[in-house]
């Protein structure tokens, strides 16, 4: 993870006294994978304890030994650190200890952090607005973890209106589709001729697994 301000650093886990129950992100090499699970706690210098990891709520196998990178949003921070799976429990229930880390990354995130992009995206709806049929083609031509402006030569509907964002990114060479609820804050069209729109978005209901995407994306594309 690179450093780009004052605010980055390198510090001992227990630094950030996170809470047990944190969702934690947990990415695998081989198979590249992307699960969920949470702190059941940790002892300084000895290992950290998570539960199993799951994605598409199914329990997730790792192997003894197996190498993985743990991300989370704690607080107004986005922290990372490399580590390995040293023992798994079956019995009287599942869980894991991980290798404690010696130190971890941490970057502090501003909510006015936003980059430019030029994302292609699918726009969906769950109501009939009278616009046509869902979905919809689109680009996000800037992007934070609050919302996004969006290009689209057709209508997405007006002020107010609730829309389905789904977008594929690339987070730490990971391939990720989010699937996020937004409001349409804003609509301007363009110059006559050009049959185009500008929306504002601003992005509504999103998971931690949601904000520690979109932020890791905005971090490793400033």
């Amino acid at each position: 993870m690179k450093k780009t301000n004052t605010d980055d650093g390198q510090q001992p886990f227990e630094s950030l006294n996170i809470p047990v129950g944190a969702q934690l992100t947990i990415e695998t090499i081989s198979p590249q994978r992307r699960l969920q699970a949470k702190l059941m706690g940790y002892v300084p210098g000895k290992s950290i304890l998570i539960s199993p990891p799951v994605k598409d709520n199914k329990e997730k196998l790792l192997e003894l030994d197996e190498a993985v990178t743990v991300r989370l949003l704690i607080r107004k921070s986005i922290c990372a650190f490399e580590t390995r799976v040293i023992y798994r429990s079956l019995q009287p229930f599942n869980y894991y200890h991980l290798q404690y880390p010696a130190e971890l990354m941490s970057h502090q995130v501003r909510v006015s952090e936003r980059v430019d992009v030029h994302l292609d995206v699918l726009i969906g709806s769950e109501f009939d607005i009278g616009v046509g049929e869902w979905p919809k083609k689109a680009v996000i031509t800037n992007l934070s973890k609050s919302g996004s402006a969006l290009l689209c030569s057709d209508s997405l509907g007006e002020k107010g209106h609730e829309i389905i964002v789904n977008l594929d990114i690339e987070v730490s060479g990971l391939h990720r589709t989010l699937v996020i609820n937004g409001i349409i804050r804003n609509k301007e069209a363009m110059e006559v001729g050009e049959d185009m729109f500008n929306y504002g978005i601003e992005f509504v209901d999103l998971s931690d697994a949601d904000i520690l995407s979109l932020t890791g994306f905005i971090y490793e594309n400033t």
